[in-house]
């Protein structure tokens, strides 16, 4: 969450019950501690109750009002403990990275700092005194929460600026290829049932994809051939490296030479004929170059994070992070409509 989208939310307080949960948060106490470092229960508090905010309509509008007593992802955790251990977890990653500021010789600056206290300024001011208690926000844990996030931005570009950004054209290369594709397994019909294919419907089916394909004279016909048997012909690309594609269609596809056209391929779900386009699509191997790219910043910036946190003595204590609650919840202004704000 950056400065901007945190100070541009205004959010209403909806109590839900006859007291505010957030007094009872004792916001000095120790919640999690590593070397040279201590962490705050009103910080964790303040920033899960924050998140709490911001998402509490839509997932209150989805899975109930008891949503965050509720285990959705069937881990053994609570929505609202799976909140509050991804943000002591979240901090560990900030923690750590204002911890190795210095290495990367990365600082904040005057005017971000400037822009930090308007952010602060502008959320204190847009939301209502219940709000800003039942959330836990106070002017110092708010600027905290967006010096952590500025930090951990700039330390994240200067850790993935070290990754080695030279790839081959080899390793990019995107092969150009174009299919016909009819499902053996099953359908959905109009009830939104889905009915299995019986033997003799699967038979039928490899018997008319064999006759589609005895139809094509030329591999430039696939298109205009499968239409007329009411299949749409899809383009794509793919890599040596591709381990989405099923193996049978891409050996099928590593076999072919640019402008040829394969026979029938049969998997376990699917027919397929396939055509090869071109031995280089140059739009999908340059994505397929920035890809590799993303990927290789990605580990390196979580293999440093990860090793810097390997003997750092982070540990979190479960007791006090209990005592945030989610039991009171949020719900976001009304947005105007064209006729009231034109009337204001």
């Amino acid at each position: 969450m950056n400065a901007k989208k945190l100070a541009a939310l205004c959010m209403t307080g909806v109590i839900t019950a006859s007291m505010l949960s957030g007094c009872g948060i004792n916001a000095n106490q120790t919640v999690a501690t590593m070397e040279g470092q201590t962490v705050t229960l009103g910080l964790v508090n303040f920033i899960a109750r924050f998140q709490q905010a911001i998402s509490d309509d839509m997932y209150r509008a989805y899975f109930g009002e008891d949503v965050w007593e509720q285990d959705l992802y069937g881990n053994g955790s609570t929505m609202a403990d799976t909140f509050k251990q991804n943000v002591v977890d979240s901090l560990h990653e900030m923690y750590t990275l204002k911890a190795h500021m210095g290495e990367y010789n990365v600082a904040l600056s005057a005017e971000e700092t400037a822009e930090i206290d308007e952010a602060v300024a502008a959320f204190m001011a847009a939301n209502s005194a219940d709000t800003l208690k039942e959330m836990g926000a106070t002017e110092e844990l708010v600027k905290e929460y967006l010096t952590l996030s500025a930090i951990q931005q700039k330390m994240h570009e200067a850790i993935i600026a070290e990754a080695d950004t030279d790839v081959s054209d080899e390793e990019a290369n995107m092969r150009g290829y174009t299919y016909v594709q009819a499902g053996i397994v099953g359908y959905y019909g109009e009830d939104s049932n889905y009915t299995y294919y019986t033997e003799d419907e699967v038979a039928a089916l490899k018997a008319e994809f064999n006759q589609m394909y005895e139809e094509i004279t030329d591999p430039s016909e696939l298109e205009a051939v499968a239409e007329g048997y009411g299949y749409s012909a899809t383009a794509s690309a793919y890599g040596t490296d591709d381990d989405t594609l099923d193996e049978n269609v891409k050996a099928a596809l590593d076999a072919l030479s640019e402008g040829q056209l394969s026979s029938v391929i049969t998997t376990d779900s699917a027919l397929y004929i396939v055509r090869v386009d071109s031995e280089t699509d140059v739009d999908a191997t340059e994505e397929n170059r920035q890809n590799i790219i993303e990927t290789r910043q990605e580990t390196l910036y979580a293999d440093t994070v990860s090793a810097w946190q390997e003997n750092d003595g982070w540990e979190v204590k479960e007791k006090a992070l209990q005592k945030i609650s989610f039991k009171n919840g949020f719900t976001a202004p009304q947005e105007e409509t064209e006729t009231e704000s034109a009337a204001q």
